[in-house]
């Protein structure tokens, strides 16, 4: 898999909520400047609603964690910490920043619709994918600009279940820690 470092300028490519998180979590300085690519017009970056309410969830978590409201990765603390909070001064300030400088970098956001989750069957079965991996190979294999059907062949991630999907080209940050 290539490195994501090495990314030609002007490609488009679907953005996994992994290199999103790796950016804010300061755990990778490509996934960063990745990032930058993307806000300077460099790369032409695609989601979908899949990975943005993915991402939204990642960074409230990391906050909770962060400030040490959460001691442990534990979702059911994270859970009881949320439920504590009911009639409470929301304590979590910085995630919804986070999310929405996401959002003004000009990301295309690609439609999950019920077609969609139907249609995906192809990509769950044919790859053996998870639900959510199946949804984001599903919407790059549909997008639609115009009136006319361009598959995305591109994925920047940091999940290897990818790679074994035929004609897809997955980068990969060679520097998570």
């Amino acid at each position: 898999m290539p490195d994501l470092a090495t990314l030609p300028g002007g490609t488009s490519v679907f953005v996994d909520t992994n290199i999103l998180h790796y950016h804010f979590e300061g755990r990778s300085v490509t996934c960063t400047d990745f990032i930058t690519r993307i806000a300077v017009g460099d790369i032409e970056a695609y989601v979908n609603v899949q990975v943005l309410s993915d991402l939204l969830h990642k960074l409230m978590f990391a906050e909770a964690r962060r400030k040490q409201y959460v001691k442990s990765s534990n979702p059911q603390e994270f859970k009881k910490f949320l439920k504590g909070q009911r009639g409470q001064p929301w304590l979590l300030t910085d995630y919804q920043q986070q999310f929405e400088d996401i959002l003004a970098l000009g990301l295309h956001v690609l439609p999950i619709t019920e077609k969609l989750l139907v249609e995906t069957r192809y990509e769950r079965e044919t790859y053996c994918l998870m639900t959510g991996d199946s949804l984001h190979v599903g919407s790059m294999n549909r997008r639609v600009l115009g009136r006319r059907k361009y598959p995305l062949r591109d994925i920047v991630t940091h999940d290897g279940d990818f790679a074994t999907i035929p004609d897809l080209t997955v980068w990969q940050p060679g520097d998570v820690v």
